[in-house]
């Protein structure tokens, strides 16, 4: 090959670089090395590299690479709850499965949702509308924009039979949690043994008895706590004479799963359930196939956007490691952020009741700590735009919006003096800047198959996800 008007010297850094880059994300030495080129000589890839390693503590590409979801000796766990194929196997089912829902407050309504009603794939494991419905909704839509409330079901209603079951905040997603030690915006769910976001909190505070934070008391993380007190909250059984302990293919399911037996089959299936939830990853996204080494599946913009995102627009700064959330050993000051989000409007008719002081507060309004006002857990970003919905009180309907607010630092809430986290600043993007941050937000970090996580068929024979008649025809089951 010959190469022409090619000084020696830059020729020399190119063959350096270039060995760098190809071992990049196997050492964190090269990595290193990476750090030191100067900027003017990198290509945007490796610029995109380059800006990723100085943001990775040290640990490289690897600080953010999403593993696959059968390699349980890289997924986060609790010591309490160890994955094993057959619990997850059993978890898919129960969180899918509308059979459990036999608790309701309304008998027409009986066996029609599920966990997967407010947290599906279809929505990058969000609700698909503001307010997740689960008792007292009907239908789905494509991604369950289609769902609304069912004849007569209203938080108002006088009559506790048309009482829905309806959150006072947006359903978080679901995706990525293993890399979260707490659940819930409040961060209210979570006391492992190991744990650190929760563990100074007074008892009860922590685990207040007679209502769903009692589940603390077990010293489980939060996806495990959430999944246990979940059955209850959202009228689900697991327990006794439910499909669990009289369908055959669940008792072999379950024996598998928990061959020493079980002494709690609500906190057994609230353990599997957190095993599955633990394995929905977004790692076939563009992103997660670029840092494992297939540089083609990102585009120029992708490529630039993620450049702003580890960059110039700071993003990496509050959404750290694989899931792009927080850390698994995140501190409480590196989780919550207080950034001015709006609650719910009450006007909006997808909305159902009033936003009580405590979950309006946050943070605050579950420890009770001034200081920790109108702070929410920090979301993770995989699979956005599977959904409209952004932000605790569903306040956005496009990411491009969030990014907009974001980079001129302007409330849309009036909170007291000082309430707001001193690192929402102006960021100071171009237009330019902001779509190109977009374009990598909605499609660099989207995982198109997230419905490999979707069991093909139930042990009940139920329609997955919802089961009334309208969302039959919806789903085509």
């Amino acid at each position: 090959m010959i190469i022409k008007n090619i000084p020696i010297k830059k020729i020399l850094s190119l063959l350096f670089i270039n060995i760098v880059i190809a071992a990049c994300g196997s050492e964190n030495n090269n990595n290193d090395q990476l750090v030191n080129i100067p900027t003017a000589e990198l290509t945007a890839s490796e610029i995109l590299k380059k800006t990723i390693v100085e943001e990775s503590s040290g640990l490289g590409l690897s600080a953010f690479i999403l593993p696959d979801s059968d390699d349980f000796d890289n997924i986060p766990q609790d010591m309490s709850n160890p994955l094993t194929a057959e619990k997850i196997a059993l978890g898919q089912m129960l969180y899918h499965e509308t059979a459990l829902a036999t608790e309701g407050v309304n008998e027409s309504r009986s066996g029609t949702w599920s966990c997967a009603s407010c947290h599906h794939a279809a929505s990058g494991f969000k609700a698909g509308i503001p307010q997740g419905i689960g008792e007292g909704g009907e239908g789905f839509g494509l991604t369950g924009e289609g769902r609304v409330f069912a004849d007569g079901f209203d938080k108002s209603s006088e009559d506790p039979k048309f009482i829905p079951d309806v959150q006072p905040l947006t359903s978080p997603a679901v995706l990525n949690v293993a890399f979260q030690d707490v659940m819930l915006w409040n961060g209210q769910f979570g006391n492992a043994l190991d744990g650190i976001v929760n563990a100074a909190i007074a008892v009860e505070i922590l685990s207040t008895q007679g209502t769903p934070k009692a589940v603390n008391t077990r010293q489980l993380s939060g996806v495990e706590s959430q999944a246990i007190a979940g059955t209850g909250v959202h009228r689900l059984k697991t327990s006794d004479d439910s499909i669990v302990q009289t369908n055959p293919e669940y008792i072999a399911l379950f024996e598998a799963a928990f061959p020493q037996g079980t002494d709690d089959a609500t906190v057994d299936a609230g353990k599997a359930i957190a095993a599955f939830e633990r394995t929905i990853l977004a790692n076939q996204s563009p992103f997660q196939m670029y840092l494992k080494g297939d540089e083609e599946k990102m585009n120029l913009e992708e490529i630039k956007g993620a450049t702003l995102f580890f960059g110039k627009a700071g993003c990496v700064g509050c959404h750290k490691g694989p899931g792009l959330s927080s850390d698994v050993r995140a501190t409480e000051e590196e989780m919550f952020f207080s950034v001015g989000f709006a609650d719910f409007d009450p006007n909006n008719p997808q909305i159902t009741g009033t936003v009580a002081d405590a979950d309006s507060r946050g943070r605050g309004g579950f420890t009770g700590e001034e200081a920790d006002d109108y702070k929410f857990k920090v979301p993770q970003l995989y699979n956005l735009a599977d959904t409209n919905v952004f932000g605790h009180g569903a306040s956005f309907n496009s990411i491009h919006d969030v990014i907009a607010y974001k980079n001129t630092a302007v409330a849309q809430k009036v909170l007291p003096a000082g309430t707001l986290d001193p690192r929402f600043v102006a960021i100071g993007l171009t237009d330019e800047e902001i779509d190109k941050l977009t374009i990598f937000l909605e499609t660099g970090l989207y995982d198109p198959n997230l419905n490999r996580y979707v069991p093909s068929a139930l042990p009940s024979g139920n329609c997955s996800v919802v089961n009334d008649n309208v969302a039959k025809i919806d789903l085509g089951c």
